[in-house]
C-alpha cells in the first residue's frame, strides 16, 4: 500500500511500467468534468472509474473487498474520505471471488484495520494484497468525488 499526493507518485511506483499511464492520465486532468463512469486509458491494462457518492458511518464491521487481477490507485478530487485498509491473508472471503468485476468480499471489525484518511489531491496505491473499505467518513458524512485507476496486476 502506498498513500501519498499526485507529486511523489512517480517516484514510489516506477515498480510497474503500467503505473507511468496512470500517473499521465492524472496530470492531464481533462477527466474532471466527465460523468461518472469508466474511462479508457490503455484498454484492459489501465482505465478510470470516476465515482460520486456521500460517505457513511462506519459500523463496527464493514465490508473489505480485494482484488486478484488490478491495482487500485483511489485519487479523491473532492470531500474526505477514510479507507480502512487490512491485508488480505486471514481474512475469510463472505462473498466468493468475481472474476469478471474483479473483486471479492469479506466483513471484518475495523478496530483490526488501519484508517487511511483522504483528501482533496490524495491518494493511495492498494495492491493485491491489499483488502479495503472505501467509502466512510471522516467525521460527518460528506459528499465524495473521486476517481479510482485500475492498473493491471
Amino acid at each position: 500500500m502506498i498513500v501519498t499526493n499526485v507529486a511523489n507518485l512517480a517516484r514510489q511506483v516506477a515498480l510497474n511500467s503500467k503505473f507511468e499511464q496512470a500517473l499521465e492520465f492524472l496530470r492531464r486532468e481533462g477527466w474532471r468534468g466527465q460523468a461518472d463512469g469508466t474511462l479508457p486509458i490503455d484498454g484492459d491494462l489501465v482505465y478510470g472509474m470516476l465515482q460520486s457518492y456521500m460517505t457513511k458511518l462506519p459500523q463496527e464491521t464493514v465490508p473489505f473487498e480485494g482484488h486478484h487481477k488490478y491495482i487500485d490507485i483511489q485519487y479523491l478530487i473532492e470531500g474526505k474520505e477514510t479507507i480502512y485498509w487490512t491485508q488480505t491473508a486471514g481474512l475469510t472471503p463472505t462473498t466468493p471471488y468475481d472474476a469478471a468485476k474483479d473483486i471479492w468480499f469479506s466483513r471484518a471489525p475495523i478496530g483490526d484495520a488501519t484508517p487511511i484518511v483522504l483528501t482533496p489531491g490524495q491518494l493511495v496505491v492498494l495492491f493485491p494484497e491489499d483488502a479495503h473499505a472505501p467509502t466512510h467518513c471522516a467525521g460527518a458524512p460528506v459528499f465524495v468525488r473521486k476517481i479510482v485507476i485500475k492498473v493491471a496486476a
